[in-house]
């Protein structure tokens, strides 16, 4: 039987008082939480509340009523149909996504410039033909192509519109979410047709420290009422807004993410979420923010254990990612590392795909080829099962290869497994001779003949046309809403 390959980075101890101590911290410092309706509703729970200064304490019953609504098996549900994605994978594998938040983007042609419009466009194009990507998030398309007050809504009409994968949705303003949730709602023919099948999920962070401003409380309230599911974030950067350790940002990030949690539980049990803590660090002499720190790479296993082996809860960290401004070799050997020890963790979902410069830019071509990376790293973690087959004993056990005639090449055995080896598409496998003769073409060269030829394919899924228009409404009331002429 194949056994999944990972590592766990806590004895049982580390885990059980990292989990004592974070709900300690929350039952006796508890919240900052800047959102009146959601303070009532939650004291109207049972919630320590304190109205005036807007800071909420848990208590450990509600704690544990919370962790046991969290579902064990949930579905996010793709607009075309084709992928949707069952937690925890059925097979064992972790789940891909697009990077979020990076306002730049880097041409095939190597120019770098705001996000356009049209963009977005060619990266959804990109996405749906990318195997080993599982679902998307929103491009941070430029103010300067669409309306500062309403980025968002006019890039989730394109995310509809294109997308055939699950779209993850990281709102800008808090008059945003429920215009958001409307467009989405429009796509699949209603409200509650969203509920049962959620193509759309939604993001929400802490910032600072165990402190939720009003837009991200505003995303819990109407996701959790709406039916939505959550991947609660934090993102944190050691030694600015967290303790300088690794270990101590992992712990307020997890903190942070399991109040949410808690707090969604407590309004919509069953509410399908995914702890998602996105971890940085900054560099002590140049006070830079980055990415890819050794440290903040294990803070982020941690993270990973703390949810999925302490809690049953699906777990999300980035999986690829630089802090590198280009793609050459510290980019390579930055995110490689950083993907091969995700997939060993506990995590879900591993995400960044696309992403140079400390997540600040996306890029098509690294898009492609992290396309590939994802591949070798699912095939590391499917491990390799060890019985008389694998060994071929049946072949070495009758002597065979004593026969000066005899050659595994040739062998019934290999017949039946040369094909099992992971082959990427666009890695030299044929040596020097035949890499000269096909033109001497590196890894980017491959990656741009794959955008060039996806491009020419044209559009592979369309939302239909009576949906379509739908949105188009839904972003015209949104607009007349949110749009200060």
């Amino acid at each position: 039987m194949v056994g999944r390959v990972k590592f766990n980075v806590m004895s049982d101890a580390e885990l059980a008082h990292m989990k004592n101590r974070m709900e300690q911290l929350l039952i006796e410092r508890g919240i900052h939480l800047d959102h009146d309706e959601l303070l009532k509703e939650l004291a109207d729970m049972g919630c320590q509340v304190n109205m005036e200064t807007k800071d909420l304490k848990f208590t450990k019953e509600l704690i544990d009523k919370a962790v046991a609504a969290v579902p064990k098996t949930f579905t996010l549900y793709s607009p075309s149909g084709k992928y949707d994605l069952e937690f925890p994978h059925p097979e064992g594998k972790f789940y891909t996504r697009t990077n979020t938040g990076a306002p730049n983007y880097r041409t095939v042609d190597d120019e770098t410039h705001y996000v356009k419009l049209e963009e977005v466009d060619e990266w959804y194009r990109l996405t749906n033909a990318m195997e080993n990507v599982d679902y998307v998030t929103l491009p941070s398309t430029s103010g300067e192509y669409v309306p500062g007050d309403a980025v968002d809504v006019y890039t989730l009409e394109k995310a509809l519109k294109h997308s055939a994968k699950h779209i993850w949705i990281q709102p800008y303003e808090a008059d945003n979410v429920q215009h958001l949730i409307d467009m989405a709602a429009a796509a699949v023919g209603g409200a509650e047709e969203l509920r049962k099948r959620p193509i759309v999920s939604f993001i929400a962070c802490g910032v600072p420290s165990l402190t939720f401003k009003h837009m991200d409380a505003e995303v819990l309230y109407r996701c959790a009422k709406a039916g939505v599911p959550v991947q609660p974030c934090s993102l944190p950067t050691a030694g600015a807004n967290t303790p300088v350790t690794a270990q101590g940002t992992a712990f307020i990030a997890s903190a942070e993410v399991f109040a949410q949690i808690v707090i969604l539980e407590l309004l919509c049990p069953g509410l399908p979420v995914i702890a998602t803590t996105l971890l940085f660090s900054m560099d002590m002499q140049s006070t830079y923010t980055l990415q890819s720190n050794t440290e903040i790479t294990i803070a982020r296993l941690i993270a990973m254990e703390l949810f999925e082996r302490g809690y049953n809860i699906r777990a999300h960290s980035y999986g690829t990612g630089t802090d590198s401004l280009t793609m050459d070799a510290q980019n390579f050997i930055e995110r490689t590392n950083l993907i091969d020890a995700m997939a060993l963790s506990e995590a879900s979902v591993l995400g960044g795909a696309g992403q140079l410069e400390t997540a600040k830019t996306i890029s098509p071509i690294q898009l492609i080829i992290d396309n590939e990376i994802f591949g070798i790293a699912q095939r590391i973690r499917r491990g390799l099962a060890v019985d008389d087959e694998t060994l071929d004993w049946d072949e070495l056990i009758a002597g065979l290869d004593r026969d000066p005639a005899f050659s595994f090449l040739m062998s019934e055995h290999t017949f039946r497994h040369y094909e099992e080896p992971h082959r990427p598409d666009m890695f030299n496998r044929d040596g020097v001779a035949r890499w000269e003769m096909n033109g001497k073409k590196t890894l980017t060269d491959m990656a741009r003949e794959k955008f060039d030829a996806i491009m020419a394919a044209g559009d592979t899924y369309t939302l239909a046309p009576d949906k379509a228009a739908a949105v188009e409404e839904a972003l015209k009331k949104a607009h007349a809403a949110l749009v200060k002429d």
